[in-house]
């Protein structure tokens, strides 16, 4: 089974158990729950660590579930130890500053969470953890690549993920809890591992496409020629463009996993495992990246001097032919200029008149110096070798 399959088959899982429950809004009124996690628009969805089924609930619901969550006499709640992951997608801005204040989360993390535009970066706090991560995955049904924006609190037992737009790692992260060994949410900090994971993965499948787009490149820079250069040159640079945002991209998480190394409060310990092969994903990624950006520095250096060289050629045929058309002119003109004074409308030795002059012996005379002129003139300028 492919990717897309797969991906198919999850989304119908999820749909049809979306669709069988329902949750209570406050007024008791029943909603069906239509959406799913890899639904588009504004969701809140929380699913917990003893099933893989997405509970979809209202925004009022949610803010009683955290209330019971951070409630310190809810004895029950703190022995069971579940841990739950609440998905929020496409939030309003005064939901975002709501959920942040019952949190007690620091307000230049949630203007952070609200703008969606701070860099990737990891921070920790006394209780938890905030990490920015970006996406970047082809928009739908084009081959543009799109960058999304996934901000996550991870709490003791809760992690939040916020974004505004649907994110491909979402598929990938749903997979991950299907085939693990708990068939469901192992734990708040796994699901750290889980989105960064996925969200490299699909780094790894657009570094690995540049890769093969540089030596594709290595492989006609001596091969084209003409028009077909330029279309060579404009590939060259749209290339080096995306192996430059690649590195950028990645070389953010590579920071992120080397500081979330260091935590040994919130991270699980079998977890550091896991993030270290992330992290060699990153470095391969970025060893890469590096050798495409030389590459790609190799060719148009390679590029540059074979046009430089066709210039060069194309100018030393232009002077070989202006030195054939000076060669030329230098026999030519002073028998233009003899032929010109011969021919003016004055009286001048050898003309009918003088005496011999209706002989012909002086246009023989004049015929074999200019011949005799050229013959020596032209010799000298071929073995000059300029004819």
């Amino acid at each position: 089974m492919n990717n897309n399959e797969y991906e198919f088959d999850v989304l119908n899982e999820s749909q049809g158990a979306a669709t069988e429950s329902t949750s209570v809004c406050s007024n008791g009124t029943n909603i069906n729950n239509r959406k799913t996690l890899l639904s588009e628009g504004k969701h809140i969805f929380i699913t917990n660590q003893t099933s893989l089924m997405n509970e979809l609930v209202s925004f009022e619901e949610l803010k009683t579930f955290l209330k019971d969550q951070l409630n310190e006499n809810n004895k029950e709640k703190m022995e069971n130890k579940i841990h739950y992951w609440v998905d929020l997608q496409s939030l309003e801005n005064s939901e975002i500053s709501e959920i942040c204040d019952i949190l007690s989360i620091h307000p230049l993390t949630k203007k952070d969470i609200i703008r969606q535009e701070t860099r990737e970066k990891c921070e920790f706090f006394s209780n938890h953890i905030f990490l920015v991560v970006n996406e970047i995955h082809y928009a739908p049904g084009s081959n543009v690549l799109v960058a999304g924006t996934l901000n996550m609190l991870l709490f003791p037992r809760i992690v939040f993920t916020f974004h505004q737009e649907e994110l491909q790692s979402t598929y990938q992260v749903i997979r991950m809890m299907k085939y693990n060994q708990s068939g469901g949410l192992p734990s708040s900090g796994w699901m750290i591992y889980a989105f960064l994971d996925s969200i490299v993965d699909i780094y790894i499948d657009l570094v690995d496409k540049i890769m093969l787009e540089t030596q594709s490149l290595d492989e006609l820079v001596l091969v084209l020629s003409g028009i077909k250069q330029n279309e060579l040159f404009t590939r060259i640079g749209l290339a080096g463009r995306r192996v430059t945002n690649l590195h950028s991209g990645v070389f953010g998480k590579s920071e992120i996993i080397s500081v979330l190394l260091r935590d040994e409060k919130l991270i699980p310990t079998d977890m550091m495992r896991y993030l270290k092969n992330v992290q060699d994903h990153i470095l391969r990624m970025l060893q890469k990246l590096t050798l495409s950006q030389r590459l790609l520095s190799n060719l148009n250096n390679i590029y540059m001097a074979r046009v430089s060289l066709e210039v060069s050629d194309a100018s030393n045929s232009v002077n070989r032919n202006m030195r054939k058309f000076t060669a030329i002119s230098t026999i030519f003109i002073p028998l233009t200029l003899l032929a010109g004074i011969m021919g003016m409308n004055v009286r001048l030795p050898g003309m009918v008149g003088f005496p011999h002059g209706d002989s012909y012996y002086f246009f023989i005379g004049i015929i074999l110096i200019m011949l005799l002129f050229s013959i020596v003139v032209g010799g000298l300028f071929k073995r000059a070798k300029w004819l």
